[in-house]
């Protein structure tokens, strides 16, 4: 791996430390080049923007896995696998993926309007997604967005309220139930219509 390869992954992987340990506001380019050893020019020329564009390049490299998510999903034969394969796949990494959007909830009133569009089109393009996923097993296009957004909610839904707020430590409520009892209610609904 070349070295402006090397330092480039290194100055983001520092950035997404530091925003997670710190919070995007908190955290200056002097902290992230102290943190890589390297000096602000180093930054610079990877990332033309200074810290706005490397806020960008954490969002791309470090929430990618919403995108993931749906490759799972690839392939599904009805609503209720969907949903199902959708679950499965979101379970696998959820604690990681708690922790990351932990991170952007609780810094997001402080974010800038072009802050907030970086996550805005990324969760957007995820969404956008997700009802092409949906739609073969819908009969139109605003019940696929609607079924899209039941889903992506129920489990930012989870993360927030059992991972977030620790209601896993008092309440045994797994997500695959209630993604399952979302799969069912949904299918039954599709094929009442």
């Amino acid at each position: 791996m070349s070295e402006k390869v090397n330092r480039r992954e290194k100055i983001v992987q520092a950035a997404t430390e530091l925003f997670m340990d710190n919070g995007y506001q908190k955290t200056s380019v002097r902290d992230i080049t102290n943190k890589v050893g390297c000096t602000e020019a180093a930054l610079y020329y990877h990332f033309k923007d200074g810290k706005r564009s490397l806020f960008k390049e954490v969002i791309e490299s470090n929430i990618p896995s919403l995108m993931s998510i749906l490759e799972d999903c690839q392939g599904a034969e009805s609503l209720y696998e969907l949903i199902m394969k959708y679950g499965q796949s979101m379970t696998r990494t959820l604690e990681l993926r708690a922790e990351k959007f932990r991170w952007i909830v609780s810094e997001f009133p402080e974010f800038q309007n072009e802050e907030r569009d970086i996550f805005h089109e990324k969760h957007l393009k995820f969404h956008n997604a997700m009802t092409e996923l949906v739609r073969p097993f819908v009969s139109n296009e605003v019940q696929a967005h609607h079924i899209a957004w039941l889903i992506s909610c129920t489990g930012i839904g989870y993360m927030q309220v059992f991972c977030a707020l620790d209601m896993k430590s008092v309440a045994n409520v797994q997500p695959m139930d209630l993604l399952e009892r979302l799969a069912k209610a949904l299918s039954a609904e599709q094929s009442i219509k």
